[in-house]
């Protein structure tokens, strides 16, 4: 027997209330220090305490940003300034001042002066001084000097060094950048020195993609180079994507130009997408529908659903075209679930339809809780509410496991709720054992059912707790 739609939604309002307490015990009693996630402008960390409550009012407020207001968003975090003051003291904007005019540059100076600037806005502002003039006078030494900071430092640093030498000699900078030892960090370095050198001479910068022996390097460089190659020629970029031998390499560069051709002409990008051969054309497709998504949604669902509508039912369900559904409802109900909810609940029944309801659920559940719960429970029963009754378990089994018992229990399928049950418990009782033992004596299940849950906690169910289940059944 199933749980009561007032009890499921109980219980996560419950949950819901217990976030916004944690919530509003951190913003006035947490320490107030800049984290390491402030540094790197993470979205919604800067103002956080501003929008609070607004926040609460609205929980999908902090939800409904563009790709393209985050982006802006992120750049007026991390470049100080477009602040109306500058945040470094004015001690060490004289001395920066001073350096600018000739003074000398060299790591002990530099070092020095980073020293008395804290972490945020105000040491960025001075890294990016330093580094812009050094790089100017000798980019090598200053990018020695970044190369040798550590963690953020170093990242904001070398990018400055290498963006401020590219603009005066890219092949040396593309040239330096792949010396480095090969990290995601530096890889994306090799990438934007691809990216710089090609807006000038991008047959240049291809051949010298070309030459890196190491298969990551080659790979970031021709991306990088592809990506600006996109700007003014998408269709020539695209064939040289297509031409490349190795698949690994083939398959980067692909999702590069197919991004970068969709976010200026979709239906051209997708109708070349659709002319590859069969071993790139669905990933490639993928990439297409993943910008267009985090751009306009509802576009990307409308190409998706021109893509498969003449499309039997088996392919539809094959596991590219369900992640396309998936990629697609994640982004959407990011913004606006609602209408995400409703676009998922009309796909082809079936897998493809059950990922997109996950999908739907697991985002929605992060901006309202609450609404959320209800969207699913009013679906029919079945398969495709199931998948949204899972995404709750999942979400709430650590945090309140009380909650994810209760939805896990509201799963209609018998044994993929026992399994869930079952999970929910198994992490439940090595926190809690004795509310664990307690949710499942209170538990409407089979006597087979709670024979088996019970032996997680090494019990049987008595005859009494038997009977009753039975006359419950």
């Amino acid at each position: 027997m199933l749980r009561s739609p007032r009890f499921l939604l109980t219980g996560l309002a419950l949950f819901l209330m217990g976030m916004v307490t944690d919530r509003i015990v951190v913003h006035f009693f947490a320490p107030r220090t800049v984290s390491e996630n402030d540094e790197e402008g993470i979205p919604g960390r800067k103002g956080e305490s501003a929008q609070a409550s607004s926040s609460l009012r609205n929980p999908a407020r902090s939800y409904a940003v563009t790709g393209d207001e985050e982006q802006q968003a992120n750049q007026s975090r991390s470049d100080p300034r477009q602040e109306n003051e500058s945040p470094v003291p004015q001690s060490i904007r004289e001395a920066l001042d001073s350096l600018e005019r000739g003074g000398q540059m060299d790591a002990e100076t530099t070092n020095g002066l980073l020293s008395q600037v804290p972490a945020g806005h105000a040491r960025r502002e001075v890294l990016h001084r330093l580094a812009n003039y050094w790089a100017k006078l000798d980019p090598q030494a200053a990018a020695a000097w970044a190369s040798a900071l550590e963690g953020s430092d170093r990242r904001h640093a070398l990018e400055a060094v290498l963006h401020s030498w590219a603009d005066a000699d890219p092949a040396a900078a593309a040239n330096y950048v792949v010396q480095l030892p090969v990290s995601e960090q530096n890889l994306h370095l090799v990438h934007a020195m691809g990216h710089k050198w090609a807006e000038r001479d991008h047959a240049a910068a291809m051949r010298w993609a070309l030459i890196q022996a190491d298969p990551s390097l080659r790979g970031r460089a021709m991306g990088g180079v592809v990506s600006s190659w996109s700007d003014t020629d998408p269709a020539g970029a695209a064939a040289f994507a297509a031409s490349i031998e190795s698949q690994f390499e083939r398959k980067r560069v692909l999702e590069v130009a197919a991004r970068r051709w969709a976010s200026k002409d979709p239906v051209e990008a997708l109708e070349w997408a659709q002319a590859l051969p069969a071993e790139d054309r669905q990933q490639t497709i993928r990439a297409i529908l993943r910008e267009l998504a985090e751009r306009d949604p509802t576009r990307a669902a409308a190409a998706y659903q021109d893509l498969t509508a003449a499309l039997p039912a088996e392919p539809q369900s094959a596991r590219d075209f369900r992640h396309m559904a998936q990629e697609i409802a994640s982004l959407w109900s990011s913004t606006a679930p609602r209408e995400a909810a409703v676009w998922s609940t009309q796909l082809p029944e079936g897998a493809i339809r059950h990922g997109a309801v996950a999908s739907v659920a697991e985002q929605w559940l992060q901006i309202d809780p609450v609404a959320a719960g209800e969207w699913i429970l009013q679906l029919p029963e079945g398969s495709t509410r199931d998948a949204g009754a899972e995404r709750i378990v999942e979400a709430t089994m650590q945090s309140d496991p009380a909650v994810a018992f209760q939805w896990a229990g509201s799963i209609s399928d018998q044994g993929h709720r026992t399994g869930m049950m079952r999970e929910v418990l198994d992490q439940w009782k090595a926190s809690d054992p004795d509310s664990a033992l307690a949710a499942l004596a209170n538990a409407t299940v089979s006597p087979a059912q709670r024979n088996e849950l019970n032996r997680l906690f090494g019990e049987v169910a008595p005859p009494q707790q038997t009977e009753a289940a039975e006359g419950q059944q």
